[in-house]
């Protein structure tokens, strides 16, 4: 029985860690839940589009849930990302996040296909039979070629309780029309770092921080300051981020989030191809507002 919503308003969306041969790394699993861990971040979201989910196969995203339940234990609440091209592939995974004991599970929609809204609630509730983990479905048109409309997720809520959330990366006024229609036990997520103030602003629940790889309890700090109507202080805190932010999103957030991780001694690892390593231009101006931002 479904007894709780593990969306909470601040979670982190994890990297995977690669190796040089790009092959999915243990001891960086490893590192990257102990620097979680010391940074107190209550929840993860695991093999998400910040994961690399794509790059993987079936079964290195099923090892990846073990291992990071094996590394993090109960110490966070563990959203495991589905989303397949093939339903069938989607259930194997809802299968593995089950049955590694994750909290809930984000399901995104199959990319490339543009598929039918009739067709994806078939997908959810195909998927819904196999597990009986929460759910968050993640609307994301811009990569999927599909936008899931209002009416359909009303539908789908209605006959499968166990959704209990939409990460909209859609049109951001849906946030609102939610709130007053699914009530706020239904969970609103933005994954938009750089747009954090206005989507909580305007009817969001929370985040599934990229940033929150290099900046954990910083933002953290500003939700947590939202959150108690403490507008002006947000907004002064997340001014002191926005410089490093918008250089990491200039250079390609995935490769400079790594970079910088690395360069902290957390074996975050490389990006697989074709996603490239940091040159040395990008590293040294990466770095200089990265320090700026640290002093």
């Amino acid at each position: 029985m479904i007894t709780q919503n593990p969306f909470v308003s601040y979670s982190v969306a994890m990297v995977t860690p690669f190796d040089q041969r790009e092959k999915l790394s243990q001891t960086g699993i490893y590192s990257l839940i102990d620097y979680y861990k010391q940074n107190h971040v209550p929840a993860l979201l695991i093999s998400g589009s910040t994961g690399e989910q794509h790059s993987m196969t079936i079964e290195e995203r099923q090892m990846l849930y073990r291992e990071v339940k094996s590394a993090g234990k109960d110490d966070f609440l563990l959203i495991g990302g589905v989303a397949a091209v093939r339903t069938t592939e989607a259930i194997r995974l809802a299968e593995a996040a089950q049955k590694e004991g994750l909290d809930g599970i984000m399901l995104g929609f199959p990319p490339y296909l543009r598929i039918s809204q009739k067709e994806a609630a078939a997908y959810v509730e195909q998927v819904c039979t196999v597990t009986d983990l929460p759910i968050l479905l993640y609307n994301n048109p811009s990569r999927t070629g599909f936008n899931l409309e209002l009416n359909t997720l009303y539908r789908i809520v209605e006959k499968l309780p166990q959704i209990k959330g939409l990460k909209e990366a859609g049109n951001p006024d849906n946030a609102l029309i939610l709130q007053k229609e699914l009530g706020s036990s239904f969970s609103v997520l933005t994954g938009t770092d750089l747009y954090l103030l206005d989507h909580l602003r305007n009817g969001y629940n929370g985040i599934t921080s990229i940033i929150g790889n290099i900046f954990p309890q910083e933002i953290q700090q500003i939700v947590q300051l939202i959150k108690s109507q403490k507008w002006e202080l947000a907004e002064k805190q997340f001014s002191k981020l926005l410089p490093t932010i918008h250089t990491i999103l200039e250079i390609g957030a995935l490769r400079a989030i790594k970079y910088l991780l690395s360069e902290s001694n957390i074996e975050a690892g490389i990006c697989r191809e074709p996603l490239s390593t940091l040159n040395k231009q990008e590293q040294k101006t990466l770095m200089e507002v990265w320090q700026k931002g640290e002093a």
